[in-house]
Formats: C-alpha cells, sequence, structure tokens
C-alpha cells in the first residue's frame, strides 16, 4: 500500500466485520490517510462521486444476484466520472468442465452463489450499469481475473438499447425468441430520444441447437432489454445469468414498446418518438 498511495492521496477501506477493523488499524498505524469505517457495502454508503478508485476482492461471488446489483450500483455512485472500478474475483468459466482437483474444493469451500457467479457475463452486466473501458488480467490457470471497469459520463453517454424480435416489422413475434426472423432495436438515449437504429437478420431462425439462446444472446449483447412474446424456461435463465431484463408482451411494437419504456422510467416528458422505420418500411436498412 505505501508504494501505491500518494501523500496526498487517502485510502479508505469498509467493513462489517470489527476484527477486521481491528487489523486494518493495526497495520495501517503508520498510515495518518488510510482509515476504516464499519458499513456494509450492499447499502448506502456515505460518499458521492469522492473517489478515483474502488477494489474489491472476492465479495461479489459471495452474494446473491440482487444484492450483487446493489454494490455495483453503489460503486458507481462513489466513483468519480472516468473512475475505475477494480473487481477482483472468479472468471467466468463452466463448473461442469474443470477439472475434477479443482471440482472438489470448489464445491468444498464455495457458497452456493458462488456457482451462479462463474456462470455470468459481468462485462455486460457492468455495462448495463454504464461503465465500459474493460481491462483484465488473468491468473491461476484463468480462473481468478481482476476486472478493470470505467465509470462512464451518465448523463453525456447513457443509452439502452432494447431487442425485439419481429417477422413483419410491426408486430411482436409471439413464437419462441430464436426463431424470429428478425430483430429491431430501439435505442433509448439521455430519456429524451427513442428510435429504431437497426434491423438484424437471425441467421439461428431455422435451426435446432441445443443452446440457440447464447447464440440469439451473441447477436443481441449489446443490448439490455429483450421484449419477446415467448422463451424457453433454460433460455430465459442463460439470458438472465448475463444481466439481460425481458419482457414478455404480445402486439403492437409501438404500442408495447411504450409502454415497456414507461415501466421502466427510460423516458421524461421530453421524450421524442421514431418509429417510422418500423412502420413505414424497412427498406433503408
Amino acid at each position: 500500500m505505501k508504494r501505491r498511495k500518494r501523500k496526498e492521496g487517502k485510502l479508505i477501506g469498509i467493513d462489517i466485520s470489527q476484527e477486521m477493523i481491528s487489523q486494518f488499524r493495526k497495520k495501517c498505524a503508520n498510515f495518518p490517510n488510510a482509515k476504516i469505517i464499519h458499513a456494509r457495502v450492499d447499502q448506502s454508503l456515505p460518499f458521492k462521486e469522492g473517489f478515483d478508485k474502488i477494489f474489491i476482492s472476492f465479495v461479489l461471488h459471495g452474494f446473491p444476484q440482487d444484492v450483487r446489483k446493489v454494490i455495483i450500483k453503489n460503486a458507481f455512485e462513489v466513483l468519480k466520472v472516468n473512475g475505475s472500478f477494480f473487481i477482483l474475483d472468479y472468471n467466468e468459466f463452466s463448473y461442469n468442465e474443470i477439472p475434477f482437483y479443482l471440482k472438489v474444493p470448489f464445491k468444498l469451500i464455495e457458497c452456493p452463489y458462488a456457482f451462479d457467479f462463474i456462470g455470468r457475463d459481468w462485462k455486460q452486466i457492468l455495462a448495463n450499469y454504464n461503465f465500459g473501458g474493460f481491462e483484465e488480467s488473468l491468473f491461476f490457470k484463468d480462473y481468478v481475473r481482476l476486472l478493470e471497469a470505467k465509470k462512464s459520463d451518465k448523463d453525456k453517454e447513457s443509452c439502452i438499447r432494447i431487442a425485439i424480435p419481429t417477422n413483419d416489422g410491426i408486430n411482436i413475434f409471439q413464437g419462441m425468441l430464436g426463431r424470429a426472423k428478425e430483430m429491431f432495436i430501439y435505442e433509448i438515449k439521455k430519456g429524451i430520444q427513442c428510435r429504431l437504429i437497426e434491423k438484424r437478420n437471425n441467421p439461428f431462425a431455422n435451426t435446432m441447437q441445443h443452446l440457440k439462446t447464447l447464440d440469439v444472446y451473441d447477436l443481441l449483447h449489446d443490448c439490455a432489454i429483450i421484449i419477446s412474446g415467448s422463451i424457453g424456461k433454460k433460455g430465459i435463465k442463460r439470458l438472465q445469468e448475463r444481466g439481460m431484463k425481458l419482457f414478455f408482451k404480445k402486439g403492437n411494437i409501438r404500442e408495447v414498446l411504450t409502454e415497456v419504456v414507461k415501466e421502466e422510467g427510460l423516458q421524461n416528458n421530453k421524450t421524442s418518438w421514431d418509429f417510422s422505420s418500423s412502420f413505414e418500411g424497412v427498406d433503408k436498412f
């Protein structure tokens, strides 16, 4: 810590364990700019955009997903714009595919939440909270990762993409998501504009492979929300594990999209809507 911290800088630790707080104070007694407070990372923190860097070590995997989202939101709120969020934790991997000599200790020492953690797409989840500029370093045969994510300027860069499957450009496709011929991509930008930005052909519409949902995810990975008529149970889990929010709706794209945007609070009273591309011909794509 002495090598890494500038004399004019400050270091603040957070812990709920009085024992860990005592250890910190003993080891950092000679560092007047370092202090620790008794607080929970999954609750509101008494700071606001004051930090250049945040570092957490093997924390996220020990919580359920709804609590992890709170921790990420807290990190975003206390970081300065362009500040770095460092996460040292397990990398993404399949438990079923790791060697037996690693399976046994992982199962014995880790909590159930860790099995959920290693199956999620953390870059996409962080991107949904306006983090970007990812850099990573891998350790222990790539099973451990140090992931750095930069806080984006929410006011300048915040936008959300919504994917809607369709076969006619007017209504939501009512079959399984992966069987739709096309995916219309809408963008909500700065809470003031909703527009159709792209039409993507679905090359997997007529295939029946076991992991089709993951192929569809690759097609829609930059979207935070999918509005679909139907998704299989396993597909729902796979998409949610990768940070996507799902809505199951039927009917006219324009009406449903307006409804979802209002439900999610993604608009303000000056929001403009551009549906012309989907209702007056999509040949422009």
